[in-house]
């Protein structure tokens, strides 16, 4: 349903409207199929219309901490497409006196769809550590999107599924997301993909960290072909693996 000119002006209408409290125009500036996925939450959140939006979005939550607004960041683009950009952005609340609520880091997913552009989804870390602070989380998410590499070029599919946390989303192609309630549904749509062996070379980095999960971003060749991507990767109960990732194939 988003009806924006630019990737860019997608990611700021969602702050816009959020911070107008107007459950219309916070709708209207996302495309559907919508998700968010967050560290602290197991569940996504997958609405399939602007009305399923409408209904779902309220601010009492928030207002109850005595929020007044949000600032974003300006977000950077890591990945460009004709018509999908993920940007890493993130936002700032504040109460009415100036003092700072919270802040977070998140992978915005923008999307260009029949009607223009809009908010496909998000990932958040729910936080936002630097430095030293971030130094674990940082190592345990690469070392487990290096795990998903290595098991993907081997065509180990049991172990390549040890790397995700169920359920699990995956963000293709604008409107195209994918969600697995169980690690056996996943299994059965990539097993005849993973159980062949493939050549893989990648650049992975950490785009933004929070207490118990990372943003990894990546450029991958697969098998001679190119494309780039971000997961989420969450620790629950001790255990690093991916809640869900967005895909990019910059030349269509």
């Amino acid at each position: 349903m988003g009806a924006y000119r630019s990737a860019e002006a997608a990611y700021w209408a969602f702050f816009t409207t959020y911070n107008d409290r107007s459950p219309s125009g916070r709708a209207g500036a996302m495309s559907y199929p919508h998700v968010r996925v967050a560290a602290g939450r197991d569940e996504p959140i997958v609405t399939n219309t602007a009305a399923e939006y409408e209904q779902l979005d309220n601010w009492s939550a928030v207002e109850q901490q005595g929020w007044a607004w949000t600032q974003p960041i300006t977000p950077r683009v890591m990945h460009r497409s004709p018509d999908k950009v993920h940007f890493a952005g993130g936002w700032t609340r504040f109460r009415a006196d100036g003092s700072e609520i919270s802040r977070n880091r998140l992978l915005y997913i923008a999307t260009e769809m029949d009607d223009g552009w809009g908010t496909q989804g998000a990932f958040g870390v729910e936080g936002c550590l630097t430095g030293e602070a971030a130094r674990e989380s940082n190592q345990a998410a690469l070392a487990l999107v290096e795990r998903m590499m290595t098991t993907l070029a081997a065509g180990e599919v049991d172990a390549w599924l040890d790397c995700f946390h169920y359920p699990n989303v995956i963000v293709f192609a604008p409107g195209q997301i994918e969600y697995y309630e169980t690690r056996e549904e996943v299994d059965q749509a990539y097993r005849p993909f993973v159980s062949t062996p493939t050549p893989i070379s990648h650049d992975t980095r950490i785009t933004s960290t929070g207490p118990r999960a990372a943003l990894v971003e990546q450029s991958i060749t697969q098998g001679g072909v190119y494309f780039e991507q971000c997961f989420l990767v969450v620790e629950r109960e001790g255990v690093w693996a991916a809640s869900a990732v967005s895909a990019v194939r910059p030349y269509g």
